[in-house]
């Protein structure tokens, strides 16, 4: 029996990443998995998601936190930088690839975040997709969707969660976040636009799997 088919985003902050993985959702009828994954790891261990997400952000027990950023990656969410940088908990990892695992064990899903190239790299029928930005698109759509308050916000959220997110990457896997050679598909969102790394991963989805 051949597994589900699966795309993992990888995304910037600012890119638009989470944004083009929920579009692709909807245009392949796929399930969208973001917050979801956090929310399920939560009821895995008897935690609210609220209460789990604070564990993310904070030094806390047994779930070190991972980052204030990458938890909250998704489309509604504001992003601030962080102060210091943060420890970060393998057993979460571990959980949350559970719940990945899971998931598209179940149903076609796109997977935004939580170190899902990784996680689900020897998993077959997995497309993984990483999109990226240049800086002045980065602020510019952070401000124009309410994510920051100015430009110098911006700025500062995505040096923290660039920085942050290669740590957290670096610290579960020991593999370089923006290393190309570990996706399928490279996209920058600021030389292509949206509308096309939209096309172009729901091209590829299509191509790889029907």
């Amino acid at each position: 029996m051949n597994p589900n088919p699966a795309i993992t985003i990888s995304r910037s902050l600012g890119s638009g990443g989470t944004e083009v993985g929920f579009m692709a959702s909807r245009r392949l009828g796929w399930a969208f998995c973001d917050r979801r994954i956090l929310r399920l790891a939560a009821e895995a261990k008897g935690h609210s998601s609220s209460g789990l997400a604070g564990q993310e952000e904070r030094k806390c027990g047994f779930l070190d936190q991972m980052l204030n950023i990458i938890g909250h990656g998704s489309p509604e969410a504001c992003f601030t930088p962080l102060l210091e940088l943060p420890m970060y908990s393998v057993d979460l990892y571990n959980l949350e690839r559970e719940v990945m695992l899971k998931l598209v064990a179940r149903a076609p899903s796109v997977l935004v975040g939580r170190g899902g190239f990784c996680a689900l790299s020897r998993r077959p029928a997995t497309l993984h997709v990483s999109i990226h930005a240049d800086l002045a698109f980065r602020i510019k759509y952070l401000v124009a969707r309410g994510k920051a308050a100015d430009p110098e916000a911006a700025r500062q959220a995505i040096a923290a969660a660039d920085h942050d997110r290669a740590a957290y990457i670096r610290a579960i896997s020991g593999l370089d976040w923006q290393d190309p050679r570990n996706f399928d598909l490279v996209l920058d969102a600021s030389a292509l636009g949206l509308e096309t790394c939209l096309e172009r991963v729901v091209a590829e989805a299509k191509q790889r799997f029907g």
